[in-house]
């Protein structure tokens, strides 16, 4: 009895979780052997009898210097983040405003209020998304930080 419930457990625990890992973290290694592969190992065709997907032999760092060097990334990483930890702050310091205003509410439909508040959040972005492209292209804020 013992065995067989150890049995179980590896083939309906233990492989499938397994499975599932090694499925969500392949991408990522991928990315890896990608980005150090050098271009000669990159462009060889999949029928080449010395080819390995999934390794390569001769690691190197340029295509991460040319990235660094070469091109504007820095600038656009730097862009992202400031855009990026300026709207969580905008967020967070309305939504905190908005949730202690909501909790002091004290009327008739205050409760429904704050449900029916808490639904427009379970409204998927991508719904909000084409009205707010529309704004952004009224304004002609398409290329600007504003956006």
């Amino acid at each position: 009895m013992i065995e067989g419930a150890k049995w179980r457990r590896w083939v309906f625990f233990y492989m499938p979780l397994g499975i599932f890992i090694v499925s969500l973290l392949f991408p990522f290694y991928w990315m890896m052997v990608t980005t150090v592969r050098p271009d000669s190992e990159l462009y060889r065709p999949w029928s080449a009898p010395n080819y390995a997907p999934f390794w390569t032999s001769h690691p190197t760092l340029d295509h991460i210097r040319y990235l660094v060097e070469e091109t504007l990334f820095n600038t656009w990483m730097l862009n992202t983040l400031l855009i990026s930890i300026a709207a969580t702050a905008i967020s967070l310091f309305c939504g905190l405003l908005a949730g202690y205003a909501l909790s002091r509410l004290k009327f008739r439909f205050a409760g429904m209020l704050g449900t029916g508040i808490f639904v427009t959040y379970l409204v998927p972005q991508t719904l909000l998304f084409i009205p707010l492209a529309d704004i952004i292209r009224n304004f002609r804020l398409g290329d600007t930080p504003w956006a």
